[in-house]
């Protein structure tokens, strides 16, 4: 059916001035999906139009050229994609979300064209906002999806139902708090991540193999979801493996696994991949083609019968979080200590081996160290230096913008340029913990109603970074957490750089250059001059605050002014605890309790008297240091919870009390210093859950 709408050029309040259909197009689809395009060509210019079958169902796709000040207003692209369906949202997940996929991300003759995040899709469904809402919430990184309905649309497309819609399904979506690991591109950022997908696509095509390596929550499984999506696209065959499911099983039945899953895989008719396996192939059953001594040529001849019933393409085995079936560093003991690393790798190895063509594999985690141990239990490591390690590295700041300003832009956010500098210096181009601190500032504009757009300027950020840095606390955890777990070398020398400086750490070096070097790939540390400095700043005062105790001091006078200020948070833990157990246990009594059980432990006459006269929270600061030891050991099952060993309680106790700073003129010896130091963790460690 031609066209017959004319072009708008009255421009109104949300700025049309170039609106309509272009003239030589012809509106596909239904009578209601033509309604609802010319309801669209109010705001902006449609552009192309086709009706289009996929997985038996039709559907009717268009392209608008959305008017300037809609550009603007919601960061949407120069072509934008409407989607009329015919009552297909009932099957959302399985057809219609595959087909925008398609659209959006596989199909070349529009990739480049749309905006691949945010696209409207149209359908007889009166519930579609609700079935894009629920599959916005399981599904958080997926694209923008704005639905209408054609019953509303043939009431006419208005500026408020148009709006109230596009900030409904784009300013109340944090896209910045996404956690989970992307599945597409659509919010995929770095140029040189973007660099990596092609060279372990190279490596793969080449039959050769490949190693990333990274800090947690760097964005691994990010690349691999992208590189596994590259390969199925050129017609490939490649399988995820994530190592955090399959560690608990031994070496032989995980080679079986991997047979399983490549199988499911290739097994699904509607997966939308370039191959499918017969209906006739059959792999052998037998479970015990896969017992200890027959599982390497179990595997060898099922991986071969898999490559070939596969067009005969290589086989791409992607091996995510290595370390937990890595020898020394698996949570399980077959593979940390036993020789299930050994077995396993050698019959990966025998299969390329003996044909290059039929299998390649790329392996990621935090640290290569798996690639770099020569022997496992006495015997060669079948893949030592088999493979070079690449590292992902930070985001620099023409990252940070681009990613900042375009998550933003949906949003309704902007950002003074100051604040992506400041990001850089702050977070070192991490781009996770950069995200996270963006939805702190996107919860706030939120949370103070602020109208949209909304520029965030650098005078706020600055305001609350410390904030910023303080809620970012638990993410650092996390991304530490593996090098102190598995990696502790490395976790000592980033410590002593941040805690003692370059000098300090350079010193140590002898003793783990390649534990330098890891830390170096990571961009946690950088060099410059010959000199080593911690990269991320937040993560240098994470440990600064965390480790306060452990810096290195030469003067007696700094160790004096420490041990003093470690004593005093002790005994400011203490009376917490000790006030709030008081309280909770006697209520009104507390007092009186109080006076009754510090009887006769002091020469001070006048204490009880004074605890009596005062009120509760008052007494407790009348009570000596040394008294506190009385109150817990004579409420021992109130606190044993805390404190676990009360003849520990009592000598560290007694150690913390006598060694007193401030009671000693000459300087402690190193085995006093020692012993008091042991005392103090003691404390800190039982207190610091409080």
């Amino acid at each position: 059916m031609a066209s017959t709408s004319t072009l708008v050029t009255n421009k109104d309040e949300i700025g049309i001035v170039n609106a309509g259909i272009n003239g030589p197009i012809r509106i596909c689809g239904t009578q209601q999906a033509q309604q609802a395009i010319r309801e669209f060509s109010k705001y902006g210019l449609i552009s192309f139009s086709r009706d289009q079958r996929f997985k038996s169902s039709d559907y009717s796709i268009h392209f608008i050229k959305p008017a300037k000040k809609l550009k603007e207003l919601y960061n949407l692209g120069d072509e934008v994609l409407i989607l009329c369906c015919n009552n297909s949202l009932a099957e959302f997940k399985s057809r219609t979300k595959d087909f925008l996929d398609f659209l959006l991300s596989s199909k070349e003759e529009f990739k480049n064209r749309l905006d691949k995040v945010a696209c409207f899709v149209v359908d007889d469904s009166e519930n579609a906002e609700d079935i894009i809402r629920f599959d916005r919430a399981q599904n958080p990184d997926s694209r923008l999806i704005v639905p209408f309905s054609y019953a509303e649309l043939d009431n006419g497309l208005t500026d408020e139902l148009l709006q109230a819609r596009l900030r409904a399904f784009l300013y109340e979506r944090d896209l910045f708090g996404i956690a989970a690991p992307l599945q597409d591109e659509n919010l995929f950022f770095g140029k040189d991540r973007t660099n990596l997908i092609s060279e372990l696509y190279g490596k793969y095509r080449q039959g050769e193999h490949g190693g990333l390596f990274g800090l947690r929550r760097i964005g691994k499984t990010s690349i691999l979801n992208l590189l596994r999506q590259r390969v199925d696209q050129s017609g490939g065959v490649a399988i995820y493996l994530d190592c955090s499911k399959y560690h608990h099983q031994r070496w032989n039945t995980f080679l079986q696994q991997i047979i399983i899953d490549v199988e499911k895989r290739y097994r699904d008719k509607d997966s939308g991949l370039c191959y499918v396996l017969a209906e006739d192939f059959v792999l052998p059953t037998d479970p015990s083609r896969y017992d200890e001594s027959k599982a390497p040529i179990s595997f060898e001849e099922d991986i071969l019968s898999l490559y070939n019933a596969l067009g005969k393409t290589r086989i791409l085995l992607i091996f995510d979080e290595i370390e937990l079936i890595g020898y020394t560093t698996s949570p399980s003991e077959h593979w940390k200590n036993g020789s299930d690393a050994l077995f396993f790798w050698q019959a990966i190895r025998s299969v390329f081996q003996t044909n290059s063509s039929v299998l390649s594999f790329i392996i990621t985690g935090v640290n290569p160290k798996i690639i770099e141990i020569a022997k496992i239990n006495g015997t060669d490591n079948p893949i030592f230096n088999g493979l070079s390690a690449q590292y992902i590295s930070l985001f620099d700041l023409d990252d940070v913008r681009r990613m900042v300003s375009n998550i933003g832009g949906y949003l309704g956010l902007r950002f003074e340029e100051e604040i992506f500098t400041k990001l850089v210096d702050d977070y070192g181009g991490h781009p996770f913990l950069i995200r996270q601190v963006c939805s702190r500032m996107n919860t706030e504009v939120l949370d103070r109603r602020e109208i949209r757009p909304y520029t965030i300027s650098k005078y706020s950020y600055e305001k609350h970074s410390n904030d910023y840095q303080s809620q970012m606390t638990g993410v650092i955890e996390q991304i530490l957490g593996v090098l102190q777990d598995y990696y502790p070398a490395e976790y000592e020398l980033l410590k002593t750089l941040a805690l003692d400086g370059s000098l300090a750490f350079k010193k140590k070096l002898g003793f783990g250059e390649s534990a330098a070097a890891h830390l170096l790939g990571y961009c946690l540390i950088e060099k410059y001059n010959d000199d080593y400095f911690v990269r991320i700043q937040s993560i240098s005062k994470y440990i600064k605050d965390k480790y306060r105790y452990d810096k290195s001091l030469t003067s007696w006078e700094e160790k004096r002014t420490r041990i003093s200020i470690r004593r005093n948070d002790i005994e400011l833990e203490l009376r917490k605890i000790i006030s709030t157990q008081f309280q909770l246990k006697f209520g009104k009594k507390a007092k009186e309790h109080l006076a009754t059980q510090l009887k006769h432990t002091t020469t001070d006459t006048t204490q009880e008297a004074k605890i009596l006269s005062m009120d509760f929270k008052s007494a407790m600061q009348e009570i000596y240091f040394s008294q506190l030891k009385t109150l817990v050991t004579k409420n021992w099952p109130d606190y044993e919870h805390l404190f676990n060993d009360r003849v520990k309680f009592e000598q560290f106790f007694d150690i913390v009390n006598s060694f007193r700073a401030d009671a000693h003129a000459k300087e402690l010896s190193e085995e006093d210093e020692a012993i008091l130091n042991i005392a103090f963790k003691y404390f800190e460690n039982a207190l610091k859950d409080f």
